[in-house]
Parts: C-alpha cells; sequence; structure tokens
C-alpha cells in the first residue's frame, strides 16, 4: 500500500516478491521511498523488501524476531535508510499527513513479534490539509485480541480509508471497524489463495459499518484521492 502527499511517498509493507513491487512502483512513477513501513516479518509483508533496497530515506519497524529479520533491516540501513524501532506515540510527517503509530505498546508483555505486534498507524491532514485530505488506517495483521488491546490504549479517530487487518481473516473485531468508520476499505489479498481470504464474515462486517471494499484480487491496482469540493473518496481500479 501506498500514500502520497505532496511530493512525498510512503510504502507500508512491500509484498511476498520483488518484481511485483517493482513493476507496481515503475507503473506509478515512484523512483524513492520517503517512509517504508513494514508491519511485520512475514514473508508476504517483507518479501519484496530488496526491490527498494537503495531507494528509502526511513523505514520504521516492529520488534523483529530471528536473524533474518535484523539481516534485512541492515541491508536497508546499508542502502542509505534510517531504521528505527517504532511503538504507539511514535509519530512524524509525511507531506501534508502526519502519521501516528498506534501499536504496538512499547512494552509488548506477552505479545510476540509477528501478527499482533505488527505496527498499525494512522495518517491524518495537517495544517491547511486537516480538512481536505484523506485519512486512512492501516491495521498490519493485528487479530482481534491486539485490536482490542490497541482500542483499549486510547481512541481511534474516523477515518476516510482502512487497510483491512490479515487480508481479510475472520480475526476481526468489529468495533473497531464501527469506530473508524471508513467510506473505503481496502484488501491487499492473493487471487485464489488457500485461506478464504476475504471471509463472507469480514465482508458482512465490513458492509453492517457501511465500509465499501475494494480488493486487489478482484480490482487489481486500486487507487483512492479526496473527490472534488470535499465530498468524499473517489476510487480509481483498474478493473
Amino acid at each position: 500500500m501506498l500514500v502520497r502527499s505532496a511530493g512525498r511517498v510512503a510504502l507500508v509493507d512491500t509484498g511476498p516478491l520483488p518484481e511485483p513491487l517493482g513493476a507496481c512502483l515503475d507503473t506509478l512513477g515512484i523512483g524513492r521511498i520517503d517512509l517504508l513501513v513494514l508491519s511485520h516479518f512475514d514473508l508476504d509483508h517483507v518479501g519484496g523488501t530488496e526491490a527498494v533496497i537503495g531507494r528509502v530515506d526511513r523505514a520504521i519497524v516492529g520488534p523483529a524476531s530471528d536473524a533474518a529479520d535484523d539481516r534485512l533491516l541492515a541491508d536497508l540501513a546499508a542502502g542509505g535508510a534510517v531504521v528505527e524501532r517504532v511503538s504507539r506515540g511514535d509519530s512524524g510527517v509525511l507531506g501534508e499527513l502526519r502519521f501516528t503509530v498506534l501499536w504496538p505498546r512499547a512494552r509488548l508483555g506477552t505479545v510476540e513479534p509477528g501478527n499482533d505486534a505488527s505496527v498499525a498507524l494512522e495518517f491524518a491532514g495537517a495544517g491547511d490539509c486537516a480538512s481536505g485530505c484523506l485519512g486512512s488506517l492501516f491495521l498490519g495483521d493485528l487479530g482481534e485480541q491486539s485490536q482490542a488491546l490497541m482500542l483499549a490504549a486510547g481512541p481511534v479517530s474516523p477515518v476516510d480509508v482502512v487497510k483491512v487487518s490479515h487480508h481479510g481473516s475472520a480475526d476481526q473485531l468489529p468495533r473497531l471497524y464501527e469506530r473508524a468508520s471508513a467510506t473505503v476499505g481496502l484488501i491487499g489479498v492473493g487471487a485464489d489463495n488457500d485461506y478464504g481470504h476475504p471471509t463472507d464474515e469480514l465482508l458482512d462486517l465490513l458492509a453492517g459499518v457501511g465500509t465499501t471494499v475494494w480488493r486487489t484480487d478482484t480490482d487489481g491496482l486500486i487507487l483512492v484521492s479526496p473527490a472534488a469540493a470535499d465530498e468524499g473518496v473517489r476510487v480509481w481500479s483498474e478493473r
């Protein structure tokens, strides 16, 4: 998933393979990544990172779990990226947007590296763009329990766009999606995957809270932007 604002680019996860990511960036005319977010270190979220090594200014990550994760971060750093481990409350600026990390907690406790320690963050318009930019929420692969802990740690603001957690699995907290009340829900998911993602349960949940689903397995490349005259969200897909 890519976020663009005032000429700045954030990339949230890199997918399983470098070639599709490289092709996507070429299609969109993106040469440089100002902010790379690696939500966690499962292969389907970091396997494509090779495509952007040497092209990243700053990378923010959650807890690494083994030597392979550490090597990936060392490769990013060797390519010129400033690599930072982040936790709830960390923030920064991307163009006219401010991003805030909502998860994981600084003290993970019993939460092990992996899905439930995913970096979750929100983007919101700042300054003159406070009402004219899209707000978005990225949930990594957080499951229901971690979503509940994140929500208990502080409020989640309504957003225009939510990146649905864990490719549309059924392991979701309905209350979180109610609070987000997103207009658009984006699901990054492989066609004909073996997990049955996105599940009917998840799709029913999003429909119930008024979130319209767009998904990569059926819609391909999806572009989202503010509609004219602050009249909601405009969506285009290649299919």
